[in-house]
This record gives structure tokens, sequence and C-alpha cells, in this order.
């Protein structure tokens, strides 16, 4: 059929073998595809029938499929073009890219079909997607139970402490996390917790389940802040035991897992999707962990810097409060000081005052070498002072006691009670000065 047909509107009506002539002309063709083969069959003794599909196999809804057909004399020379000494069945579960010549054929009793002919195999996987298989196996049993897994799981520590470490006890694998996390451990900045493991053959499984098992008991005693579960590179066949279903159904239970399997160009493992972080070699997962480290150093600097300008804020503000509280305490005792000073200088004037008036009297009893007594019963005598007057003028002149000082001290003596037995006194009237001393005499009343 030629465009002018294929151009009529989609109402009109046609022929059901127009339609079919139509469908061929369209499918028919040759196309280079990249698949996985499902199944090999027998087809007499001329071939096999292939049944290709998804060359990465996925999780979500029916994967296509398309059945070919692999002539027997084709495949021999297939073999010898890409030095393969293979049997067809061997193809199972390997991918192949190889290009088909298809077409529309009548399938009797069963309406039209795509028929399609290998024409070329242009290369074959050395390995098979068996591992593949297996990993998407388990994480569609493990979305079926609701478990939780992948980057979603990863919570950001703060301050990492204590980090697990997963590997086997003799290869590159523990050389290479220990090398760059060994100097973390020597300076206390983390404690290592290191569990041996087997990653391969028949105990793997077991070992791997146990490893994990003890990573829990490590968590409920310390709180880890991150699980590696490191390995190095190799074949295929060697991650077996990280795509099994108890391997990583074991592994969903531990908190912050860190994955770290082979090198670049292995191929992800189902250990690898449930962890919070997969990382392409040893290596990097450990560099992870010094990571973290450092930013918790990075934010412990921050805190000191900002400590320190909050300190110094509150001491300088403090400092002004204590400053000025000290300026008006120094003021205050300027003060103080400054009426003390008045009143030592008063009490040093009345000093010297007495002073010279000791000595005046000391040189009038050495003149005089009179001694007088007084009774202590005697009622007190007023005592004139000095300086009543104007400076100008003598005081006015009155009978009696004008001073009365105390001959060892010089104080003057105001009161009666200052008196004691045996003291000696001078005597100041205004025309002389004596010296007396203070007898006790008892009265009797009757």
């Amino acid at each position: 059929m030629d465009d002018a047909q294929s151009a009529r509107p989609a109402d009109e009506v046609r022929e059901l073998r127009d339609l079919l002539g139509w469908l061929r002309q369209r499918l028919r063709g040759e196309y280079t595809v990249r698949a996985s083969v499902l199944t090999v069959e027998p087809h007499g003794s001329d071939g096999h029938l292939l049944l290709l599909g998804e060359a990465d196999p996925g999780g979500g809804g029916e994967p296509p499929r398309l059945k070919v057909w692999l002539a027997a004399a084709d495949f021999a020379a297939f073999r010898d073009a890409i030095g393969e000494a293979l049997d067809p069945a061997a193809l199972v579960n390997r991918r192949i890219v190889v290009r088909l010549q298809t077409s529309l054929r009548q399938r009797y009793g069963r309406g039209a079909g795509v028929q399609a002919r290998v024409t070329a195999v242009i290369s074959v996987d050395a390995v098979s997607i068996d591992g593949e298989i297996e990993r998407e196996r388990t994480l569609q049993r493990l979305r079926r139970e609701g478990r939780r897994f992948g980057p979603g799981t990863w919570v950001e520590q703060e301050d990492p402490r204590h980090v697990v470490l997963i590997a086997a006890e003799f290869g590159d694998a523990r050389r290479d996390v220990e090398h760059v996390l060994r100097p973390l451990e020597e300076n206390g900045l983390i404690q290592l917790h290191r569990i041996w493991a087997t990653f391969e053959g028949s105990s793997a499984e077991r070992s791997l389940s146990e490893a994990f098992a003890r990573v829990g008991e490590l968590h409920r005693d310390h709180g880890l802040s991150a699980t590696l579960v490191c390995r190095g590179g190799g074949p295929v066949e060697g991650f077996q035991a990280l795509n099994a279903y108890a391997t990583v159904r074991a592994a969903t239970r531990v908190p912050n897992l860190v994955a770290g399997l082979g090198h670049a160009g292995t191929p992800l493992t189902a250990l690898d999707a449930v962890a919070s972080r997969s990382e392409p070699t040893p290596t990097a997962a450990a560099m992870l962990v010094r990571r973290l480290v450092e930013a918790t150093g990075v934010r412990a600097d921050r805190a000191l810097a900002a400590f320190d300008a909050t300190l110094a804020e509150d001491l300088e503000a403090a400092g002004r409060i204590a400053l000025a509280e000290a300026l008006q305490g120094f003021a205050a005792s300027l003060g103080d000081l400054a009426e003390l000073a008045d009143r030592r200088l008063r009490q040093l004037n009345r000093g010297v005052e007495r002073s010279l008036l000791t000595g005046l009297a000391a040189a009038a009893g050495m003149a005089t070498g009179a001694t007088a007594e007084i009774e202590p019963s005697a009622p007190p005598v007023e005592v004139l002072g000095f300086g009543d007057g104007d400076d100008d003028e003598d005081p006015p002149w009155e009978p009696g006691w004008a001073l009365v000082t105390a001959a060892d001290t010089g104080l003057v003596i105001e009161r009666y009670r200052e008196l004691k037995s045996h003291m000696p006194l001078f005597l100041h009237f205004r025309d002389g000065t004596i010296f007396v001393r203070v007898v006790p005499t008892f009265v009797t009343y009757n």
C-alpha cells in the first residue's frame, strides 16, 4: 500500500486484507536491539527460538517479551565471528546485542502477530544476569513487606563517634578503610568497631547475616553513627551473597548503612539499593565518615567562635558596668577620705594646741615645783574655754579654773568621770599653771 492509501481518513471503511497488508509493510524492517535471553527452545533441527526480555530487569509492570528465531547455520557463523564457542542454551540470562528482521505474520486461529528473525549477533555478555535477577527479586520482596530502605533512611550525624566496619579480615577493603579512618581513631575522634565476615562461598550469607545481627547489639550498646560494609572488586559471581534475600533483609535493620562494594564497573547489588549511602569503593565509604567528622569540627569551631564573641560582648558589657560602679565607689571613697582628712586635721589642730599647752604647763610646773591634790568626790568646777570671745579681745575674767589637762598625755579633761586615781594633771589658770595629782579620798557617811 502506498502513502496515498495510508493517508486516507481513519473513518473510511477498508477491507481487513488491506489493513493486514499495510501492517506487514510497516512492520517489515531491520533493527538492532539490546536485550537479555530469557529462554532458549529447540525449533526442530534447523535452529532455536529465543525469548528476549529487557536487558536491565526492572521492578515495575509486566516486562515486554519477544520471541525470535535463530537459525542453526546462522548461529555457527555468528559464533565464529564473535570468537565464542557457545551452545545456544548458554545464552540464557545473558545480555546480547542482535540485529533482527521483523515482519507481520498471520497465525491461524490466533490472529496476526509479529515475527522476528536474528540476522546478526553483534555481542554477547560474558557473564549472565542471574545476579541482577536475584537483586530485583529481593528488592521486590522487601517492597512488598513494606520495609524502608535506601537514601531516605540516612540520618545526618552531628557528632559521629562509634563506627562499625564489616569487611574480610584479610583483604584490600580493610586496608583501604583503616588507612583513612585510623588517624581519626588514634586521635580519639571515633571508635572503630571491626566485624570480620565472609563475602563469597556457601557460608557468605550466614556470615553476613550474623555480622548484621552483631551490629544491632553494638547499636543498642553505643548508638552507632554509621556502619560500613566494604569489600574490594572481583568477578560478578563473588557478589551473589549481597543480592540474597536473607542477607539484605538483615541489612535493612542496620542504621546509617554505608555500602562500599567493588570498584568502578562493578554491578550494583541489592545491598547497594537498601543502603543509606552507596559508594563506589571502600575508600569512598571511609571518606564519607571522615567528612562527617570534619564537618563536626567545623561546626565546633563556629560554635566556639560564636561563644567567644558572645563572651567578649558580655565581658565588655559587664566591664562597663563594673567600671561605672568602680567610678561611683571611687567618688564616694574620695568624699569619705576628704571628710576623714578634715576630721583628722581638726584633731591635729587640737592636738597641736594641747601639746603647746602641755609644754607650757610642764615648763610652769618645773619652774614652781608645786603639787596640788584634789578629792575625787569634790564637785566639778566649770572650766572656761579658749577662743570664746573675739580674737582681738581677751575673754572676760571669772574666778575658777580655766583648763584641766592630763600631764602625761596632754589631753583636755572635760568631765569629772574622766579622772582616775593618782592621775597627774595640770591646772591652767589665766595667770599660771600648777601640777597636781588625783588622790582618792574615802568618805564615810553616818
